[in-house]
């Protein structure tokens, strides 16, 4: 589906028109300002449109300025693409703009690199992702003939495994509309979780949403303002909460040797443990359950829609875990993890076959297919840890009801406003008043 606007967006649109002009740079001398202009408000070209922007220099001295404008485009993969450059000459107090552009761009994200010189020495340097139809970003499925019943097993493995819930009040934090809880429970191969709920103080059934931590987050306490909904916090096994017992190592490589022993398949099944608990709990709506995350928690979200129906609504932003061939391709972090683990354990570079192989199993590109409920995903198109490239990976898979939206500057995050979207989505979807 096309990317959403709200009316609640309006001034954020606003914003982001004041900030493209906010990010101009200028000369050491004083005598050049430049911005950039982008044909779309959201740096996204749908309908096969070229891509379109305008270089803008102002001469703000009283002395003419000369110089040399470079304007690079990349592919995703930092694959050199077209390169344009002119010399520039300025009269005193006079601005020029310059168009640039590529036609019939395949659909995918692409860098600019806008640069310019005066007597060969480069004075000005802005950098910035535009996207393509990335709805139409071809990133194939590549689950092996047993993914389903992996999984399926799995899950099977976790329902064996009593949770023994254990909750604890945190008076310092029940001083509001909620009263907090530490929560422990039993998850996979009776690996201890915790996590951090937050029950209502109001009688009645309560929607709730389970929160996804982001990779190596520090813990944090939920919402304590009465917003509607019931609130969880899940930490997966060795992060977080559970960081001071881990045994995983570096998380992400723990594991490699077979797809059963791998963290992220315990690390998954925690996620739908989590919804086992708050299933649990007699206030709250069993049907009324939305789950969200950015980062790593972006990709918890997407595995908690695609292995549990108990999922309603799921809004992942920047999500991580996506289309790994590529993802290792566009950038350098966790793919730096992997080759430690190569190196370290003294692999021959045919090994990454086997990696992938593994990595199929858990790469939530494959898992998106299951997803029934309603998705919204925000994305950072200038994100260069979760690139957009591997957001949409995923996001092309979910044949279910879908909405996107892009933050234009934004890196790898979303950005405060769309905090406030994420929950009007919420009472949407889950008819909460």
């Amino acid at each position: 589906m096309r990317k959403i606007i709200y009316w609640a967006l309006l001034p954020v649109l606003f914003l982001l028109a004041f900030n493209i002009q906010a990010t101009a740079q200028t000369t050491p001398q004083g005598q050049v300002v430049l911005t950039v202009d982008i044909a779309d408000s959201d740096y996204i070209f749908l309908q096969s449109n070229p891509i379109d922007i305008t270089v803008n220099l102002a001469n703000v001295t009283g002395t003419a300025a000369n110089g040399k404008l470079v304007v690079k485009l990349f592919t995703d993969d930092h694959k050199p693409l077209k390169a344009d450059s002119l010399l520039v000459s300025l009269p005193a107090n006079e601005s020029r703009q310059y168009s640039f552009g590529l036609d019939k761009p395949a659909p995918g994200f692409y860098r600019y690199n806008v640069q310019f010189y005066s007597d060969n020495t480069l004075l000005m340097d802005k950098k910035f992702n535009v996207g393509v139809e990335p709805e139409k970003i071809s990133s194939p499925i590549d689950a092996k003939a047993d993914f389903k019943a992996f999984w399926d097993n799995s899950l099977k493995e976790l329902a064996m495994v009593a949770p023994q819930y254990e909750l604890t009040l945190i008076p310092e934090q029940s001083q509001l509309d909620y009263n907090t809880y530490l929560v422990k429970m039993c998850s996979f191969g009776n690996e201890p979780i915790q996590g951090y709920y937050t029950q209502p103080k109001r009688e009645g059934k309560h929607p709730v949403i389970v929160e996804y931590m982001g990779y190596g987050s520090q813990p944090y306490f939920p919402n304590q303002h009465w917003d509607g909904f019931a609130r969880f916090v899940l930490s997966i096994r060795g992060q977080a909460l559970n960081q001071p017992g881990n045994r995983f190592g570096t998380w992400i490589t723990y594991g490699l040797d077979s797809k059963e022993d791998y963290y992220y398949r315990g690390a998954f099944l925690d996620v739908v443990r989590a919804l086992d608990f708050v299933c649990s709990r007699p206030e709250i709506d069993g049907d009324k359950i939305g789950v969200r995350g950015g980062s790593q928690g972006g990709a918890l979200s997407f595995v908690a829609a695609s292995l549990d129906q108990r999922v309603k609504a799921a809004a992942p932003e920047i999500p991580f875990l996506s289309d790994y061939r590529d993802y290792f391709a566009i950038t350098h972090w966790p793919r730096e993890d992997f080759e430690r683990y190569i190196a370290g354990n003294n692999l021959p570079q045919s090994e990454w076959e086997r990696i992938y192989n593994l990595l199929s199993y858990f790469d939530v590109k494959n898992l998106a297919q299951w997803i029934t409920s309603p998705v919204l995903m925000g994305i950072g198109v200038q994100d260069d840890v979760c690139p957009p490239h591997t957001n949409f990976a995923v996001y092309n898979q979910v044949k279910s009801e879908k909405q996107w939206l892009a933050y234009p500057q934004n890196g790898h995050n979303t950005g405060f406003e769309h905090y406030g979207i994420v929950m009007q989505f919420f009472k949407d979807k889950l008819n909460v008043k």
